[in-house]
């Protein structure tokens, strides 16, 4: 939250018209293989794969609208992970964590495997410790990408919340356990020795006084198996919901993948139609996903057509609307 604090003390005025390019400075982040803004799975981002020509007709939308070249790209966005990178860096060193004894072991056994290969030692060595930085940073740092990207769009939509739709931070619990929102069955008391039990902690919440009006989930992409765990949190909010008024469930994502968004806005309550349902999809800038996609948008042009399908200026303004104090 800090690093995101500290971005958007300089930003300058945030509006629900440039909201979505603040989230791409902060959280979008390049595709090294293919030279592309992250958008889809990797492996089909890459020359050759199903993904790769949309990737980079994004790419190059994106940086006609900022008026910069592709080169110029990066130092653009990201923002989120690489001051957590710094900071977890900055860490280290003041800890002592960098164990130079088992990164001098590691190099020495990817050299001497490269050796066996018949590849020379000077050269051997050079690979070795290029590998080694590879590895390491995509074991360690890839993780906690993954971390950082689920826990800072959602507290990057809160500040939005609170920065354009004025709502105050009170009404909006973040990453609370469903039985501590307001109009939900509290939870029972735990038996010594009995493990807890597990239930949703919906990313943000929207609440006035006793109710709770919506449920906010933020999903950058959705897997396969997302559709398991809305299905399973929708279940859980409807079996432990005690208030009458009705509950608005929204979803803001920045998923490409067309099948994947209209699997989600089709989806109703029932074994046959997904189990769950989002009263509305935002995500984050439908325009440009309708120019990535071209012809192919036509697959979900009907949800955009009845409003279930909208962009995130729609759901901040609406929740400004309903929610915000002047």
């Amino acid at each position: 939250m800090r690093v995101l604090e500290e971005y958007f003390a300089s930003a300058g005025e945030v509006t629900e018209q440039n909201a979505w390019e603040h989230v791409y400075r902060c959280l979008l982040w390049m595709n090294v293989g293919a030279g592309l803004a992250h958008i889809y799975d990797s492996n089909h981002m890459q020359p050759g794969g199903v993904f790769h020509a949309r990737a980079a007709r994004f790419t190059e939308l994106l940086c006609k609208h900022w008026n910069i070249s592709r080169k110029e790209l990066p130092s653009q966005i990201d923002v989120l992970f690489k001051g957590c990178v710094a900071e977890l860096k900055r860490r280290e060193e003041e800890d002592g964590e960098i164990d130079s004894e088992t990164e001098s072991e590691l190099i020495s056994a990817i050299q001497a495997h490269l050796r066996g290969e018949g590849i020379k030692e000077d050269r051997a060595l050079a690979l070795a410790r290029t590998i080694e930085v590879q590895s390491r940073d995509f074991f360690t740092l890839g993780n906690k990408r993954k971390n950082a990207l689920g826990e800072g769009f959602e507290d990057l939509l809160l500040i939005l919340l609170q920065r354009v739709s004025k709502i105050p931070l009170e009404k909006l619990p973040l990453r609370t356990p469903v039985s501590g929102l307001p109009g939900f069955r509290r939870a029972p008391p735990r038996n010594k020795g009995d493990p807890r039990k597990r239930e949703p902690h919906p990313d943000i919440a929207i609440v006035e006084g006793e109710i709770t009006h919506v449920i906010a989930t933020a999903k950058w992409s959705m897997r396969q198996d997302r559709e398991t765990q809305f299905q399973s949190e929708y279940h859980s909010f409807q079996m432990n919901k005690t208030q009458t008024t009705e509950l608005t469930y929204a979803l803001i994502t920045n998923e490409f993948d067309i099948a994947r968004l209209k699997n989600v806005v089709n989806a109703e309550p029932g074994r046959d139609r997904g189990g769950y349902i989002f009263h509305n999809v935002y995500h984050i800038c439908l325009p440009l996903l309708r120019e990535t996609h071209g012809d192919r948008f036509k697959e979900i042009e009907p949800w955009v057509g009845t409003g279930k399908l909208r962009s995130l200026d729609n759901f901040l303004v609406e929740m400004r609307g309903r929610f915000g104090e002047s």
